[in-house]
């Protein structure tokens, strides 16, 4: 009976280069896809033929770069973005290009297992486990899953790159126990993870990276330096690359060359870097290139952006230590992966950094195979994971073999499942036969038509052919099929389990004091999986309760719930979030009677940031790094200034995607800046507004007073002013809320002063005494208090009650002072009035649309 097998493939669909590989039949070893002798990987590379509308995937369209209509090239870095590019003639979305490339690295290993075809069985690709970055969001994980699917693959898994690195590395030096940092450096993403293997069985225990910083980076940053080189020659290349279409195409053959360039110098310390004629200048001066390029000069160019990486490493090691204990010096092995690991710069600074004394156990990073390692550990998970799939020719019935087809016993466990693709075939009551040559035994379908057999004798170090026939209820036999088990006594981990893992923590924007706070729903590396419950209370006064979630720093969505208008404040509103084992979000609650449930979705795609946006930015981290140590602030404002000088040459680009990342990398910077105290209240600007009030009025009423009988030292009280406003400034550098606090109160019984004097000098018509006026300063802020005691009545704070009533009773006592001490009275009074107006700032929103009242309060 002829049948169809089909083995999952492993597919390292990379930003720059792809590759794809199978184990081979028995499981022993691996079919990597060559092109070529020397050539394992494909450019992850598109182009329309716009003659002949063909699509051309890989190295063909890879030639195309430079010219016009341009080739799609990193489209990886597209991947989850609610974007489309233009090849050639029509939009697609990045899966749908990915797609394609997926497809050929399909055809490309179809053309491998072809050779394994026998007169009785044919096999097929149709499975496959497709990796992706470690610090992948969901949008681009599934992004990623429906590229295969359009493929023609069903994906069986998405597995993350530097485990794929660690299971190949396993494997390949039969280690079972180990702990491994993963340094994933490819063309246009980082990664590093802390991945433990034990008995076979891998752990991811900390992941960081960064989806827009690789090779690509480098070569554009190179490119940059050769246009440097051009305009000192004399040419005119003085490009607008965001605006001008011909010199994006002048500006992507200077990244070629540079790409040849980085290439030339990771293999010699010197470069005679030669082109006559690829570029012409906006001119149509064809340019000749004739210049000796050292590797000090490019790795000039490249040293800051692979520093870079080497802060993702410790990130990921601090993870470690936090989840599971392990610290940089229990490292076992630092393995590289990735093409951008062929850099020498890279090896040696991961080696200073992460190795020897200081560092891992190992003396130098593990090199080896980092143009494919990931295709590689992806074939043996794909082989442990999909096993062997064997249907018949029509396709009617169908026998799954789990787990691999190697084993180091003599004794083995063959399990599977049988499945009726067609309506006409009824395997209930149904069994399996099992056939060794030398050993037979059958076995009855189970449930869902599962089955097992146990203690199988196969050949001692030999490959043992296990044949199979299913006989339905009736005892017809419907499929018969052979699975080769191999034996060895000296094998490595198959691939075993990595369950995924959440990647980056999930917060929701909450209410705490009146003030938007961020809490953690689920922290990085939960085990996927998961689902938790919360509860929070309604905020009151609104018609709709937000629900902002964040991905790490990252918003990616905000979800409204109506409700209505007569909800009380306080209604109880559950919250349950659930991750399944592809990162997919939901969640579902209620608040009151009312129920909700979103799936959470990837975000609407940001604009170019404006230059508004980069300066307020720029002014908060100027604000707040001013108050770090001189150590911290140096690490913030390097990190800053790399960030801020990649925004502003991709702004200059007109490259969008990069500009948004590097943009939100420098939100997160300011975001990260470590806590020194809650901001002052009142603001800054408030406080310098006083200060000038108070001394333009100390002008004025010197100059209504003089030839009065009236009592003014305008040099004395401005020196008090200036003092205070030393004093308040120093407090607020300090971030001292108690000295800005009574250099605010000091200067507003100043004021009341001064504008006391004003009304006596009859300008402003006020004959009051001192002690009455004194008094009414009393009663108007005892009347500010009732209106802060409503709105925090309103908020149900019973903490800001208690404190108001005690100062609406010292207020009261005061009063009666006015006459025996008016200047004591009025500098108590200010100090209260103060604090009232803190209290306010905290009841009440500071956006003008009252977005804090609506987001939900935590309970605490």
């Amino acid at each position: 009976m002829e049948h169809i097998l089909s083995k999952a493939v492993g597919i390292d669909l990379g930003t720059t280069n792809s590759a794809v590989a199978v184990m081979n039949r028995a499981d022993t070893d691996i079919v990597l896809h060559k092109e070529t002798r020397h050539t394992a990987t494909t450019p992850s590379c598109l182009w329309k033929d716009p003659r002949s509308g063909d699509l051309v995937v890989g190295r063909m369209a890879a030639r195309r770069a430079g010219t016009a209509p341009e080739p799609i090239r990193s489209v990886k870095r597209l991947m989850g973005r609610r974007t489309t590019v233009r090849v050639t003639d029509e939009d697609m979305s990045p899966e749908q290009v990915s797609s394609k490339i997926l497809a050929e690295m399909k055809r490309q290993i179809e053309t491998d297992v072809a050779a394994w075809d026998s007169d009785g069985a044919s096999w097929v690709v149709d499975r496959a486990i497709v990796t992706v970055p470690a610090y992948f969001d969901y949008p681009a994980i599934e992004a990623t899953r429906q590229a295969g699917e359009l493929a023609g693959l069903e994906v069986l898994d998405l597995l993350h790159e530097p485990t794929a690195a660690a299971c190949y590395h396993c494997w390949s030096t039969k280690t079972t126990d180990g702990t491994f940092l993963v340094y994933d450096l490819g063309g246009g993403t980082f990664d590093v993870s802390v991945v433990k293997c034990t008995a076979g069985a891998f752990e991811v225990l900390g992941i960081s990276g960064n989806t827009m910083l690789g090779g690509d980076n480098i070569d554009i940053e190179m490119a940059g330096r050769i246009q440097e080189y051009l305009i000192e020659d004399g040419y005119a290349f003085d490009l607008d690359v965001a605006g001008d279409a011909d010199d994006r195409i002048r500006f992507a053959q200077l990244r070629l060359l540079a790409e040849g360039v980085k290439q030339a110098l990771s293999t010699q310390d010197g470069f005679m870097f030669r082109d006559a004629g690829t570029v012409r200048d906006k001119d149509g001066t064809p340019v000749i290139i004739d210049r000796f390029v050292e590797r000090e000069e490019f790795e000039a160019v490249a040293r800051p952006l692979l520093t870079q990486t080497l802060g993702y490493c410790h990130e990921a090691i601090a993870v470690a230590t936090k989840e599971a204990g392990i610290t940089l010096s229990e490292v076992d092995q630092v393995i590289l992966a990735g093409g951008s690991t062929h850099i020498p710069l890279v090896r040696e600074l991961v080696t200073q950094e992460l190795c020897g004394p200081t560092g891992a156990r190992c003396a130098a990073p593990i090199y080896d195979k980092v143009d494919t390692i990931v295709a590689l550990g992806a074939a043996v998970r794909a082989s442990a994971t999909g096993g062997l799939v064997s249907q018949d020719r029509g396709r009617t019935v169908r026998i799954s073999f789990r787990g691999t087809g190697a084993t180091g016993t003599t004794r083995t466990r063959v399990a599977g499942k049988v499945e009726a693709l067609t309506d006409g075939i009824d395997l209930t009551g149904g069994h399996i036969r099992l056939n060794t040559g030398t050993y037979d035994d059958e076995a009855d379908l189970g449930s869902g038509g599962t089955f097992a057999f146990t203690r199988v004798p196969i050949q001692s170090g030999a490959e043992s052919l296990l044949s199979f026939e299913v006989f339905d209820g009736a005892g017809t036999p419907v499929i018969s099929t052979a699975r080769p088990v191999s034996h060895s006594d000296d094998l490595g981990p198959d691939g075993g389990d990595a369950p995924g893992k959440l990647p980056k923590p999930f917060l929701l924007e909450v209410s705490r004091a009146g003030k938007p706070v961020r809490k953690e729903l689920l922290p990085a590396l939960t085990p996927l999986p998961t689902s938790a419950r919360f509860s929070f209370q309604h905020p009151g006064d609104t018609e709709k309760v937000l629900f902002p979630l964040y991905q790490r720093r990252r918003r990616i969505q905000v979800i409204e719930v109506p409700v209505p208008s007569t909800t009380v404040r306080g209604t109880e509103i559950t919250f349950f979030v659930r991750v399944d084992g592809r990162a997919m979000i939901t969640v579902q609650g209620s608040i009151g009677s009312v129920e909700f449930d979103a799936r959470v979705v990837d975000p609407p795609e940001r604009d170019i940031p404006a230059q508004a946006e980069i300066d307020e930015l720029t002014a908060r981290f100027r604000d707040g790094v001013q108050f770090l140590k001189a150590g911290d602030r140096a690490v913030a404002e390097e990190k800053w200034d790399f960030f801020l000088e990649r925004l502003e040459a991709a702004v200059v680009r007109g490259d969008r995607v990069q500009a948004v990342h590097d943009f939100e990398e420098l939100e997160v910077v300011v975001d990260d800046l470590p806590a020194t105290e809650d901001v002052l209240e009142p603001p800054k600007t408030e406080f310098d507004e006083l200060v000038a009030n108070c001394r333009e009025l100390n002008v004025i009423v010197h100059q209504v007073t003089e030839g009065l009988a009236i009592q003014h030292d305008q040099h004395d009280v401005a020196k008090s002013i200036s003092a205070q406003a030393d004093h308040g400034e120093r407090a607020y550098r300090n971030r001292d809320q108690r000295a800005y606090a009574e250099a605010i109160a000091q200067l507003d019984a100043v004021r009341h002063y001064l504008a006391g004097l004003y009304h006596r000098s009859g300008r402003g018509d006020d004959t009051r005494t001192e002690s009455q006026r004194t008094a009414a300063y009393v009663r108007e802020v005892a009347q500010s208090a009732t209106e802060v005691m409503r709105l925090a009545e309103s908020r149900r704070r019973k903490d800001f009650q208690r404190e108001i009533s005690e100062i609406q009773r010292a207020l009261a006592t005061l009063e009666r002072d006015a006459d025996r001490d008016p200047v004591m009275v009025r500098t108590r009074v200010g100090q209260h009035s103060q604090r009232l107006r803190q209290i306010r700032n905290v009841l009440t929103p500071k956006s003008g649309d009252g977005y804090a009242a609506l987001l939900p309060e935590e309970l605490v």
